[in-house]
């Protein structure tokens, strides 16, 4: 068996797993708070422990790291939004314990659910969307994620509908620490349909221009069903092309697994791009 490691760090957790990248297998994972207000040092200390503690005496092929910031082509962070690795060598903090790339998170997930989740088998070009702490996209196209000519194809909304739209805009808006406790809280309901018609608005801003034959949500806030439908009703009224207007919106086949199994996957790949 090939085993991969993938780590996905993001605002609020750094999930990691060893999966077999040819098959989707999962071999160990776990899960611990990213605490990103600390140093970008401490956090990278702790992504390489939790790898070397999930590898225990296994030989890994590559490593995947999996980012919410910018990255561009050639796998080099380039913002500094929620995580200050600018100028970290982040892969060769993982060194000792196999070659290791680093990737946008979101395009990682998007291609773990073209390799085993909802867009698996899919023709056309289809969008894969992540709705969590912060929100942002990825077309994809022939199984690939489209990166745009800097890396930087990932926005979504302009400005950034996460603002208002995301987990941490939705719980700053209410004053509260989660996004879920401001879902569950009647008192909320202006808030939660304020974020549910932005980010409705901006995924028929990308219907529109994309046409894509299926659009996938994923993360933490985008997994919630009735967050999700209410911006898919806004979307469905905004959305000028008659054909496109019933496109396909499903959540993520493989849930929150799609951000580490795809770090696995897009490292795995970066080290041996036709292995798969």
């Amino acid at each position: 068996m090939t085993l991969a490691a993938g780590v996905d760090v993001g605002g609020t957790k750094i999930d990691a797993c060893i999966a077999d990248p040819l098959t989707g297998e999962i071999v160990a994972r776990a899960r611990i708070p990213s605490l990103p207000e600390r140093t970008g040092q401490v956090v990278l200390d702790d992504c390489v422990a939790l790898v070397n503690q999930l590898a225990e005496n296994r030989s890994l092929s590559s490593i995947g790291v999996g980012v919410c910031e910018f990255v561009d082509r050639a796998g080099g962070i380039t913002s500094a939004f929620t995580l200050d690795w600018l100028g970290t060598s982040v892969a060769s903090s993982f060194a000792a314990l196999a070659p290791a790339s680093v990737c946008s998170d979101v395009r990682a997930a998007a291609l773990a659910e073209a390799s085993f989740g909802a867009g698996q088998g899919l023709s056309e070009p289809w969008i894969y969307v992540s709705v969590g702490t912060g929100i942002s996209y990825s077309l994809v196209i022939e199984g690939l994620p489209f990166e745009g000519s800097h890396g930087n194809a990932i926005v979504v909304g302009a400005p950034p509908t996460e603002r208002i739209a995301s987990g941490l805009g939705l719980a700053l808006a209410a004053g509260r620490s989660r996004a879920e406790d401001v879902l569950d809280d009647p008192a909320c309901s202006d808030i939660v349909a304020t974020g549910a018609t932005a980010l409705g608005t901006a995924l028929a801003m990308l219907a529109n221009a994309l046409d894509p034959a299926t659009i996938v949500v994923g993360g933490g806030l985008g997994l919630e069903a009735r967050y999700r439908d209410a911006a898919v009703a806004v979307m469905r009224d905004l959305i000028e092309a008659v054909e496109t207007r019933d496109v396909p919106v499903v959540p993520a086949g493989l849930g929150d697994l799609a951000g580490p199994l795809g770090a696995a996957i897009a490292g795995f790949d970066r080290q041996a791009p036709k292995a798969r």
